[in-house]
């Protein structure tokens, strides 16, 4: 089916939850779970394809690893508006592997607003506003 039994065991030296927290310490506790599959369908190889060999996937995977480290330096941040410049800096890099010019510049301006004091402000405003919603 497109289901599979995955067991989890997690030794490390911290782990991040689902809700964002990250914990140090080492977490030993171990539990069965079924996920998804994340295996293409027939439709989706005759879309997207599946054609690449492991080189072409090895330069693949080295001409995007900075999203990833954008994604590791996010998972550990704690600070929300700290989150928030990161995606600005993956938003701008992003924006940098087009061909058009229009989103680098609309990131460009976004990403140096909240650079300043009162993009910080703003985006601490805009939190608060969630946070008095839930």
């Amino acid at each position: 089916g497109n289901r599979i039994r995955v067991e989890i065991a997690a030794h490390t030296a911290g782990i991040c939850h689902s809700d964002g927290r990250y914990s140090r310490g080492k977490i030993t506790s171990r539990r069965t779970q079924l996920m998804p599959s994340f295996e293409m369908t027939a439709a989706e190889e005759q879309q997207y394809g599946n054609s690449l060999n492991v080189w072409q996937a090895l330069r693949l995977l080295q001409t995007w690893h900075p999203l990833v480290a954008y994604g590791q330096r996010f998972v550990q941040e704690t600070d929300p508006y700290k989150k928030a410049l990161i995606v600005a800096e993956a938003s701008e890099w992003v924006a940098s592997k087009t061909d058009a010019t229009l989103d680098d510049q609309a990131v460009k301006l976004l990403a140096d607003l909240l650079r300043t004091k009162e993009g910080e402000n703003l985006v601490r405003w805009c939190l608060l506003q969630v946070e008095a919603i839930r």
